[in-house]
């Protein structure tokens, strides 16, 4: 029973399914009631109590099923109890009309069937298996009881009309049970096929997010490391400049003592040789010309105009040394856009590079005429740097060339002034491959520990806020040349640089 308990209760989740069987029932409690009256009419049978009887009982349950499938209240229990009554009375009007001889027999098929197709195939089942009990209880316990009228035989021809009749009434009853069925078909499909496009639409949905948040995972994953770099190299700025600042009192202090001590030398010179000049005693003129000779001091007053020369030129050079680094290393006003000029940042940024250039590399500057550019100087510088700190590790350690190329153009970046800055190298350039890749977050084709691949990928973020376009021309063999154009002007209101 748990099976068929089970089958039953799943019932609840379909009471349209329900009130299909109670509109087939009440259309068999019509059907073998009116073919009763027409029979009875016609002489064939004697009483049509039975048929009353049955049609009373099993229309007032049925009215109870209808009732509680529609409130959705005791539909298990009321539907549990329906469909063995069923057979009951099936049984019952079978054994008072004619037992294998009653038309009514296909009541059976009916009920077995409309189970089948509304409710569940074990249930069906199970309902044949009943209906089959019943109906050998019914006929071997109790007695036919005798419902032809006198004279007529069940051979007939009122008798198999009659058994013709109910025969195509419930063939038309199970036709319209298939008409059901073929529309919850044919419902499903439909259904079927617009869910199919919801998720098609849905999958459609999903792949774009999915595109969307691949690309803002690699923006988030590019302004990750511009803000590690931009953050190492402000540590790094606000360090030099410290530095600078510190060195450039005490370099203007030795600049300026080096004219004291011009002056304070050659008063010493003067007085020496006046001293040298006076007139003295033999022996005091041959002790001192022995004192003059052993201290040298013909060579040291020789010696030093060039030597506070060479003071006074090393420490100009420490001084533009350090103009240098505070000029690269200025935060810009917090790293607002202003007028610049792009030589001078890129003069202060070669001789930050000196020292690795050092004799094995020639830089030639081919300078255009250009205006002011509204920028932040100090990323651009950062730009710079990174382009020609990239452009001497192509060319390490061997004789080479960068050449740096400064352009005022028209209609480069969308069309309005801008400015072009080309840096040059006669270095072994790079494979399609490895161009592909080069503005990628950490790609470098530098050994472990000589690079992290941030320089270009944070070269061109900024390249990018400045609504600019970094770009770069290579072949193996042929050098490399990255390219960047900044316009002249931002928008009215930039927005600060990151």
């Amino acid at each position: 029973m748990r099976p068929f308990a089970t089958r039953l209760r799943a019932l609840l989740s379909a009471p349209d399914r329900l009130l299909w069987a109670v509109r087939v029932r009440w259309l068999a409690i019509v059907g073998f009631l009116s073919l009763a009256a027409l029979a009875h009419a016609f002489g064939l049978f004697e009483s049509v109590l039975p048929c009353v009887l049955v049609a009373v009982i099993g229309g007032a349950l049925n009215a109870v099923n209808g009732w509680c499938v529609r409130h959705r209240r005791h539909v298990f229990a009321v539907s549990a109890l329906a469909i063995p009554m069923d057979h009951v009375f099936a049984t019952y009007l079978v054994v008072h009309t004619g037992g294998v001889q009653s038309p009514f027999l296909m009541l059976y098929v009916v009920q077995v069937v409309a189970t089948a197709m509304l409710v569940d195939t074990l249930v069906a089942a199970g309902s044949a298996l009943l209906a089959i009990g019943l109906w050998i209880a019914g006929v071997g316990a109790f007695r036919v009881a005798p419902v032809f009228a006198a004279g007529r035989t069940p051979s007939t021809g009122l008798y198999q009309g009659t058994w013709a009749a109910f025969l195509f009434y419930c063939l038309a009853l199970l036709v319209y049970l298939g008409g059901y069925i073929a529309e919850r078909l044919r419902s499903s499909e439909i259904d079927l096929a617009a869910q199919h496009q919801r998720l098609q639409e849905a999958l459609s949905s999903l792949r774009v997010a999915h595109a969307e948040l691949r690309a803002a995972y690699e923006r988030q994953t590019q302004t990750e490391a511009h803000l590690v770099q931009s953050e190492k190299m402000r540590s790094l700025g606000q360090l030099v400049a410290g530095v600078a600042h510190e060195l450039n009192n005490p370099i203007s202090f030795v600049l300026g003592n080096v004219e004291h001590l011009r002056s304070y030398v050659d008063r010493l010179r003067q007085a020496l040789e006046t001293y040298a000049a006076a007139s003295q005693s033999p022996a005091e003129r041959v002790r001192l010309d022995r004192a003059w000779t052993e201290l040298r001091i013909d060579d040291v007053l020789a010696d030093l105009p060039g030597v506070l020369a060479d003071c006074e030129e090393g420490a100009r050079r420490t001084k533009v040394i350090v103009n240098e680094l505070r000029t690269f290393s200025r935060s810009d006003e917090r790293e607002h856009f202003r007028l610049a000029d792009l030589h001078g940042g890129i003069d202060s940024t070669l001789g930050l590079l000196a020292n690795r250039f050092k004799d094995h590399i020639v830089v030639h500057r081919d300078f255009g005429e250009l205006p002011g550019v509204e920028c932040v100087p100090g990323q651009v510088n950062q730009v710079v740097m990174n382009l020609l700190a990239n452009a001497a590790d192509a060319i390490d350690q061997r004789p080479g060339n960068i050449w740096i190329t400064t352009r005022a153009v028209h209609g480069g970046v969308s069309g309005e002034p801008a400015v072009s800055v080309a840096i040059r190298d006669d270095g072994p350039g790079m494979p399609p491959d490895v161009q592909a890749k080069i503005f990628e977050p950490f790609f470098t084709t530098k050994g472990p520990g000589q690079g992290v691949g941030l320089g270009l990928s944070v070269s061109y973020g900024i390249v990018q806020r400045h609504r600019g376009l970094l770009s770069v021309q290579s072949a193996p063999g042929a050098g490399t040349t990255f390219t960047f154009t900044l316009p002249i002007r931002q928008t009215p209101s930039p927005v600060p640089a990151a």
